[in-house]
């Protein structure tokens, strides 16, 4: 697979065997695994070794969070077998297997089958794709969040008014599962790393690669360029998997997804953006039909819907199989975006119209996909070291709903990841009338993120809690986060100097719920200032820094 042109702006498909991903789970409806052939495999291949369930463990989400039985792993142990990816969610592991260990394998009582994974090889670098936009700050005088360029894509979604409310995905976890993402060293995140808001990137793959896509994709959500790029969720915390290796698109990688997003699920992640999908893999390989499109095939669609069941929200790009051409076309999403519980996002035009190369549903059981649409062509993106792109493809149009998701998660915590896709599919263009080719519409990201709002006023705090107010230091604006309970006063915020002379008053009403009272501070000279939050019953003071 090579990566995309700016133009088009995707990771190409890739696909797991059909046969293998109707036997990889366990329980009922799941086909028993058949004999390996003795015929069709060299030394040392890589097979995914898939086992009984667990003695003595209880069906449920506590059993998929457990570690490969002990007892298992000491008897593949004993016959030097070496795992080289533990699925706890599918209780299976992958490893290079002799044909001796093979046959010894297929005769254990705890083994249910056997199914080769074709080993990872490298065919070379991708070639780097060059940048079609190099950027600039062209922020207007009234334009205070200085989102450049990046405002038209915004504000087709209704984006840019919860950022002037100061949401920006703070104190909520983000993960991506991608291609390359070259450490996220782009001037894009310098902000999330002073910040130390990069928690962790890790690669599954076997072998370097190069290319943007990763760090690009991530941009769109994270990234903050002031007066260039400005993503929705650009306080929010990261963690990147690299699971896609662009050289090629083989079976491996099936490998390589699941091991990234139990690994997202373990360091924490509140939402996870999928950029990458399958539905033909390299000569050679397995590829999947239609029919395999139905929830509860392909691997990794299982896993994604693993994700969920643990309170994972995952969003996924819905695939760039549209019709593009008449002789490329393809029509149906790929997966894991035909996930029962995944948000699956399509792709517009700048002016509304369905972008051409964006996948369509139905799934093969009928369900609707899409979901969700938002704009897909001309995506503003960090590209190549210092750089910027225009970019396209349903991968930087589902990073767009991950932020929106990130910011519905900082208002209301305790959203589910099926409400989560509920109110954004509830709050969207065509809500009345979804289809198969524009799901349930164009996102209004303020519609949905009001919606999380109001169900979380539904249970307010017995008590006012006020967090510490962010950024800290600021430039343009002080955001307070503040929890109200169903009876209070106004609040009144004033920002004196380090002498106590008062610089600004300001008085806001709170509703039971979440709030926030941000204060402009772009007129007020550099220094340290403080700051009193009082309400009837409480008082909260403290220093903000102003650059």
């Amino acid at each position: 697979m090579s990566l995309p042109t700016p133009a088009e702006g995707t990771i190409g498909s890739s696909l797991l065997p059909v046969v293998l991903l109707l036997l990889i789970v366990s329980g009922p409806g799941f086909a028993a695994a058949s004999p390996l052939s003795r015929d069709t495999s060299r030394a040392t291949d890589r097979h995914w070794i898939l086992l009984d369930p667990r003695p003595g463990a209880d069906p449920g989400p506590n059993a998929w969070t457990t570690p490969v039985a002990p007892s298992y792993r000491a008897r593949l142990r004993d016959q030097d077998l070496r795992p080289v990816v533990r699925s706890r969610w599918l209780h299976a592991v992958s490893a290079r297997l002799s044909p001796s260990q093979q046959r010894w394998l297929q005769q254990q009582s705890f083994v249910r089958g056997l199914r080769r994974v074709d080993r990872g090889r490298s065919l070379g670098p991708a070639t780097p794709t060059k940048p079609v936009w190099t950027g600039g700050d062209d922020a207007s005088g009234t334009d205070s969040l200085r989102l450049g360029p990046s405002r038209a894509s915004l504000a087709q979604i209704n984006a840019v008014a919860p950022m002037e409310r100061g949401l920006n995905g703070r104190g909520v976890r983000i993960g991506f599962l991608d291609a390359h993402f070259r450490g996220l060293r782009h001037p894009a995140f310098a902000p999330l790393r002073r910040a130390n808001r990069l928690v962790a990137l890790r690669n599954f793959t076997e072998g370097r690669q190069n290319g943007n896509h990763g760090m690009g994709v991530a941009s769109v959500t994270v990234g903050k360029a002031p007066g260039t790029l400005v993503g929705p969720a650009h306080a929010a915390e990261v963690l990147g998997a690299t699971t896609e290796y662009t050289p090629f698109e083989r079976n491996v990688e099936e490998d390589y997804f699941v091991a990234g997003l139990e690994w997202l699920y373990r360091r924490g992640v509140d939402v996870v953006n999928v950029s990458i999908g399958y539905n033909t893999f390299d000569e050679g390989q397995e590829d999947y039909s239609p029919e395999d499109l139905d929830g509860d095939t392909a691997l990794t669609t299982r896993a994604v819907d693993r994700a969920a069941q643990l309170g994972v929200t995952v969003v996924v790009s819905a695939g760039n199989s549209g019709c593009a051409s008449p002789d490329s076309c393809w029509y149906y999403v790929n997966t894991p975006a035909d996930a029962d519980s995944a948000i699956a996002v399509g792709a517009v035009a700048p002016d509304s119209t369905l972008a051409s190369f964006s996948s369509r549903g139905p799934t093969a059981d009928d369900r609707i996909k899409p979901d969700v649409v938002v704009q897909g062509k001309g995506v503003l993106a960090a590209w190549k070291n210092d750089g910027f792109a225009r970019v396209g493809g349903t991968s930087f149009a589902s990073p767009q709903v991950t932020a929106i998701v990130a910011q519905m998660l900082q208002v209301n915590p305790s959203l589910s990841p099926i409400e989560v896709r509920r109110l954004l599919r509830q709050t969207a263009s065509q809500a009345a009338a979804p289809d198969n080719r524009r799901g349930w519409g164009v996102v209004n990201a303020d519609a949905a993120i009001r919606a999380a709002e109001r169900q979380a006023r539904r249970t307010p705090p017995a008590t006012l809690q006020i967090e510490d107010l962010y950024p800290n230091p600021a430039s343009t604006s002080i955001t307070f986060s503040i929890q109200a309970p169903r009876t209070t006063t106004p609040v009144t915020l004033t920002l004196h100097t380090p002498l106590g002379r008062p610089v600004t008053t300001k008085q806001v009403p709170v509703r039971p719920g979440p709030n926030w009272v941000s204060l402009n501070v772009q007129s007020l000279p550099s220094g340290l200032y403080w700051y009193r939050l009082e309400e009837a019953q409480t008082v909260t003071s403290g220093t903000v820094a102003i650059e």
